[in-house]
């Protein structure tokens, strides 16, 4: 009977995670963007977030509101002539949907704009994890399982799915924490907090017309706030019957004071929600910005994700911790996405009920094909961030607005309205009948993709996993860049000498290759003409900076932003200045052949004490140092002296 209410405490967590998770890894980035501090970016992303969830409280309010018309049905006879218990109408239209009110054109509109949502977020979805984490993936290998999860929460209750969303809330919450904690003791002395009078110098550097700019950006990506519109009418107090008209029309009064406390506590449960997904956002933002610093933060789509996978733990414990945030974040996403699919389904079925065995098909094939040529066509995604910013969003404030028109005048002839409800409710008796007879074939339907699943995975190409002997592993590098040459790299490229390991305990020998190139893309291609198989460049250990690059500063900023640019290159690899020639430092007799990278690397953690400072460990410090203007830059120094490698730092 409540498949559709719920209750103050799931409307709480669902607009948290809604709210929260469209945006929570690149909302640092849309706060720094145009090389911004975010302060004000963050001051005005608030603003705007509070001005938003007042106007949608306020019209959800005037959507839900109690019609008082029904007071009078008992007194009109209308309700005796049509043999209506008038406790039970009074309890079935104590508040009015929000999709219930909808003019078809309207509901037309609220589809489309949620099934381009659905599919834009589902690309961004997908266009995430293959970058990051899963490159040599197909797109449709990664988005086809998600698919079949989405379409599956279309025919569900609005009850089930928020009792499914505060399951996972607390999954959510606890991991987002584990996260921020391990940012703040895992990065060390990365997270330069820096002086007072140096972070307001930052802070009112900041254009303020950029910031109001960034601020929207920002709230754009806490989409979707219009689901209150949804979620408020559902969370009103559950009504019970009476038994006793006359000890109903006494305590009518009580009951309604009753109503508006608990439509207080529900509007208390949205700010508290909303306050907490602020509090979320600025707590990342902070982090991503005195970590990254602004330039770098607004330069990464997803600057959480590459703050975390800086984080050193002592150990080896967990080697990418950047798996955390990416779990809430697709936890969130999955409810954002299943949130516009499951409210354009509740409204597809007000306006047609013709044809909602066929909704389950179309939607999982558009969601699938939509996606893949999103994925072809790069200027379909850049159209929507456009429409989504100016089309999209002020729809969003102007549909309510327009429904509200349309409800003033449906309200005026309420009462005979209310014949032809009972006449619908007769018809969804009906319905209900048809459903239970379709049951089996939306079973089979079930089945069938099911045993068709493993044949479209295979199709995808992806089935097949590398074997541990076909992987390059890359452990160190050497680069250098002669001055008789122009934009051509010198790279020695030291790697895991597999088949020589046995008998080895600490420390493994390397087989080295030198190749010239002008940048890494180049210098890839050209190693895997020599060297078949794929490479593996998350275990790399210390990357050697020659006497020629390091004197042409321009060429080694270059080299490192490129590096940094790559989500598969380990960003906590060693930087190290050598100016000993590349054959004598793979040549170290005392060290297994060409295991330099791993030596310096141990080498630099037993001296961390010792050399304590400003030191630029690795590429991201360098080029943080290089965005703060830093006229000296201190780096580990590698030299050979008598056989032995030893490690000092000097200033580049």
């Amino acid at each position: 009977m409540y498949e559709n209410k719920i209750s103050a405490r799931q409307l709480r967590r669902m607009i948290f995670i809604e709210t929260f998770g469209a945006g929570a890894l690149s909302i640092p980035a849309f706060a720094c963007y145009k090389e911004q501090n975010g302060f004000w970016s963050l001051i005005f992303y608030g603003v705007f977030l509070a001005e938003t969830i007042a106007f949608f409280i306020i019209f959800s309010g005037k959507m839900s509101e109690e019609n008082f018309e029904n007071r009078k049905i008992g007194k009109t006879g209308l309700a005796r002539d049509a043999n209506i218990n008038v406790s039970k109408m009074q309890t079935r239209l104590k508040s009015i949907n929000f999709r219930e009110v909808l003019p078809q054109p309207i509901k037309f509109v609220y589809m489309i704009r949620f099934f381009i949502n659905a599919v834009a977020l589902f690309y961004f979805f997908g266009k995430t994890i293959q970058t990051v984490y899963m490159p040599e993936s197909s797109f449709l290998f990664i988005i086809f399982p998600a698919a079949i999860l989405l379409c599956y929460s279309l025919y569900t209750t609005l009850q089930k799915r928020a009792r499914f969303l505060e399951i996972i809330f607390p999954w959510i919450i606890t991991t987002y924490f584990i996260a921020v904690i391990l940012s703040f003791i895992g990065i060390e002395k990365a997270m330069q907090i820096g002086n007072a009078g140096e972070l307001w110098q930052g802070i009112l550097s900041d254009n303020i017309f950029r910031s109001m700019g960034n601020g929207y950006l920002m709230l754009l990506c806490s989409s979707p706030i219009e689901f209150l519109l949804f979620l408020r009418p559902a969370a009103e107090e559950r009504g019970t019957e009476t038994k006793n008209r006359k000890v109903e029309d006494k305590n009518n009064k009580e009951g309604k004071n009753n109503r508006e406390g608990k439509d207080d506590k529900a509007i208390r449960d949205i700010i508290t929600a909303v306050a907490g997904a602020i509090l979320c956002n600025v707590l990342f933002c902070f982090l991503s910005v005195r970590t990254l610093g602004p330039t770098l933060t607004s330069q990464s789509e997803w600057p959480v994700i590459k703050m975390m996978q800086l984080i050193r733990m002592p150990g080896g414990f967990l080697e990418r911790f950047d798996i955390l945030p990416i779990i809430f974040w697709i936890l969130c996403m999955m409810a954002v996405l299943s949130g516009y699919l499951y409210y354009g389904w509740s409204i597809f079925q007000t306006r047609s009920r013709g044809c909602l065995k066929n909704f389950l098909g179309i939607t999982f094939v558009c969601l699938v094909l939509l996606t893949c040529v999103v994925e072809k066509h790069t200027l379909l995604w850049t159209f929507y961030l456009k429409y989504k910013a100016f089309v999209d969003f002020p729809l969003s404030l102007i549909l309510p607005l327009v429904v509200w028109l349309f409800k003033r005048q449906k309200d005026f002839n309420y009462q005979e309205k209310t014949k032809e409800k009972t006449q619908k409710d007769k018809e969804g008796r009906k319905n209900i009948a048809k459903y239970k007879n379709n049951k089996q074939v939306k079973y089979f339907a079930g089945i069938t993709l099911l045993i068709f699943f493993p044949i479209l995975f295979s199709l995808t190409g992806c089935q097949r996993l590398t074997d541990v002997e076909e992987k390059n592993y890359i452990l160190s590098m050497y680069v250098d860049y002669p001055a008789d040459e122009e934009n051509a790299y010198q790279f020695w490229i030291a790697r895991a000498n597999l088949s020589d390991m046995e008998g080895q305990s600490d420390e493994i020998p390397c087989q080295i290759t030198k190749i010239e190139a002008r940048n890494l893309q180049q210098l890839e291609e050209k190693y895997l003409e020599i060297v078949p198989g794929k490479t593996e460049w998350n275990h790399i250990y210390t990357i050697f900076l020659g006497s020629g690059i390091a004197a042409n500063k321009t060429a080694c900023t270059h080299l490192l932003k490129e590096w940094d640019n790559e989500w598969q290159k380990s960003p906590n690899v060693l930087l190290a200045l050598c100016p000993e020639n590349p054959k004598e430092l793979y040549k170290i007799k005392n060290i297994p052949a060409g295991a330099a990278g791993q030596e310096i690397n141990l080498l630099a953690e037993q001296n961390k004490e010792k050399y304590s400072g400003q030191i630029c460990e690795t590429p991201i410090d360098y080029l943080r140092a290089k965005q703060q203007k830093e006229d000296k830059i201190t780096l580990y120094r590698v030299t050979i002296e008598n056989g032995n490698l030893k490690i000092m730092t000097d200033e580049l």
